[in-house]
Order: C-alpha cells, then sequence, then structure tokens
C-alpha cells in the first residue's frame, strides 16, 4: 500500500488546529502543525505524504496560494482545503484537491485521504 502518513496541517485557530492533530494521530497519522502558510512553504520540501490547509491564515499568502503551490512544488500530492467564511470555485483549487467547508467532519477528512491513498496504492 502506498504511504500516506505524514501530514501538514495548516491551521491559525488553535482549538481546530489541536483537534484535528488529536484525531489525525488517534488514526497514525504523524502530524506536523504550523499556523501560516510561510511556515508551511519551507516544509513543502519535506518528507510530507499530505496538506490539510485552511484558507484564511494570518500574514501574506492565504491557503489557497499555499494549495496551489504545494500542487505546483510536489505534483499528485494529495491536499485538502478547509475554509468557514471562503468558499472557492472549482477553478481555484488545484486539481485534485478536496475542499471541506468548516464545521468539517473530521470523517469526511478521513475519508478523503484514504480515498487518495488508495488511488496512490492502484
Amino acid at each position: 500500500m502506498a504511504r500516506l502518513s505524514r501530514i501538514l496541517v495548516v491551521e491559525d485557530e488553535v482549538l481546530l488546529l489541536l483537534d484535528l492533530i488529536d484525531n489525525l494521530a488517534l488514526r497514525g497519522f504523524d502530524v506536523v502543525p504550523v499556523s501560516t502558510a510561510r511556515d508551511a512553504v519551507s516544509l513543502l520540501d519535506t518528507d510530507i505524504d499530505a496538506l490539510i490547509t485552511d484558507i484564511e491564515l494570518p500574514g501574506a499568502y492565504h491557503g489557497l496560494q499555499l494549495a496551489r503551490l504545494a500542487a505546483d512544488q510536489r505534483p499528485g500530492l494529495p491536499i485538502i482545503v478547509v475554509s468557514g467564511g471562503v468558499r472557492p470555485s472549482e477553478g481555484q483549487l488545484p486539481a485534485g484537491a478536496n475542499f471541506f467547508p468548516k464545521p468539517y467532519r473530521i470523517t469526511d477528512i478521513l475519508a478523503a485521504l484514504e480515498r487518495r491513498r488508495s488511488a496512490l496504492a492502484a
């Protein structure tokens, strides 16, 4: 089976970040948490297997920019984009990325990751 275990999570809302870390860790994922897109960019070259990012982030870069950069630098990287305020159009998301509005269900995030894991294994 294709490896999909180390996930870069970019979320500036501390409680949501902690909840996502806990839920992913309980299911065996290694989580690399950051709160800005700028911090995440430097980690795209590291050994990560997926990206989950909020759209609305502090700083000069938002999550959609990060998602597109990640897709360009790491073709095939599973990308999940979430937001409570912004609803991106399909053209704003990188090809193959999933979008979930907040409040999302962790089961939806996990199902999207599992679909990507299965696709990588095929």
